[in-house]
């Protein structure tokens, strides 16, 4: 709709890499001065492509989500427009 939104808080789909897709493209949507707060998965291809665009990058303990089911290493990052 070519809305711009101060702030974007999101816990992205982090299957097949989709984390990386969903973040970056949460980016655009950023209106001047807007802050991404957004959880990804804390493996080589974020590392890669998510990791050197964020202002913040924080590696959560290892079992953060384990009473959602899941083991996966999380990062937490924030990227300001």
């Amino acid at each position: 709709t070519g809305n711009k939104y101060d702030r974007i808080i999101m816990n992205p789909p982090f299957k097949m890499g989709a984390d990386i897709k969903h973040i970056k493209h949460a980016v655009t949507l950023l209106g001047r001065n807007g802050l991404l707060v957004a959880l990804c998965y804390a493996g080589s291809r974020q590392h890669k492509q998510l990791k050197p665009i964020a202002d913040t990058w924080e590696i959560l303990p290892a079992g953060s989500f384990k009473s959602e089911g899941t083991r996966a290493d999380v990062a937490l990052l924030t990227i300001r427009a």
